[in-house]
């Protein structure tokens, strides 16, 4: 039984590694193929008969990783059984949240979708989406955990490490340099096209799955080295993406704000090791 538990062990980190860079590689696809637009724009007429396909193969690559590699980085401590249940739990208030926002503005405000993320779950959310919450609230959880010893700080550091990966998803994703966009908010609103009231939504929806994840037994009090390593990685790559995605679209004030966004948690958790080094030392 241990071998077993130390193959499995060893299989999913193989996984997860083996994806990661599959992910890095679709990231840097779009970004490069985007960058060499902007630069030489003639070539847009060149690879004009196939710009759908080399735009969605990436987008679809990238939303099909996100669930995998938070799956496969928390399998070790959360085994098989509770490892499906994180996911339900995210992706089941998040597509629940999606779904009654969509339809009735409630808790983000009016917005939709379009279906440059594929299929859409009863023509409103596309099926990638709610996969989405789990995979980034999960992500959020972690760092909550190594900051924060209370619950309820973990619940709330949860909300906000999400809205913080809004700041520059949102922008690139709903305006997408007027050609690729992704979700549209048919009134507006005061940030980049976005309004206020969709930060409510994220932070209700996120929190809610905080609490969730809490009930499950959450991730445990101190992570292994592996996701001590990689859990920040992987969180700062997925801001990291929209970040330059709004360097390239010109929306150079909307990537400034995210990469200080990113700060701000990758800020407190260093400030925690250090503290926690310090007082290990003085013991």
């Amino acid at each position: 039984m241990e071998e077993l538990q130390i193959t499995t062990r060893t299989s999913s980190r193989r996984i997860f590694q083996a994806t990661f860079w599959l992910f890095v590689a679709s990231i840097g696809f779009a970004v490069a193929g985007t960058l060499l637009l902007k630069l030489f724009p003639s070539t847009g007429r060149v690879f004009a008969p196939y710009m759908e396909q080399l735009v969605n193969g990436p987008t679809l690559t990238y939303m099909a990783l996100l669930p995998m590699l938070s799956f496969t980085l928390f399998f070790d401590t959360l085994g098989w059984k509770r490892s499906v249940a994180f996911v339900l739990v995210g992706s089941l208030l998040g597509a629940s949240a999606e779904l009654l926002g969509t339809t009735t503005g409630i808790p983000f405000g009016e917005y939709s979708y379009t279906t440059r993320l594929g299929p859409l779950i009863l023509g409103h959310v596309p099926w990638f989406i709610p996969l989405s919450w789990y995979a980034l609230s999960i992500l959020c959880y972690d760092l909550a955990r190594r900051i924060y010893s209370s619950k309820l700080a973990r619940v709330l550091a949860v909300a906000v490490f999400m809205i913080l990966w809004d700041v520059s998803l949102d922008p690139a994703m709903n305006q997408g340099g007027g050609t690729f966009v992704f979700w549209a908010y048919p009134e507006g609103g005061a940030f980049f096209g976005m309004p206020w009231s969709n930060w409510i939504g994220w932070f209700v929806t996120s929190a809610l799955i905080g609490v969730g994840f809490e009930a499950l037994g959450g991730l445990g009090e101190k992570p292994d080295a592996f996701e001590m390593r990689w859990s920040p990685i992987l969180y700062s790559l997925h801001l990291l993406f929209p970040i330059s995605v709004c360097l390239l679209y010109g929306l150079p004030l909307a990537g400034l704000i995210g990469f200080v966004a990113l700060c701000i948690p990758l800020t407190l958790l260093w400030l925690k090791q250090r503290a926690s080094r310090r007082n290990f030392a003085a013991a």
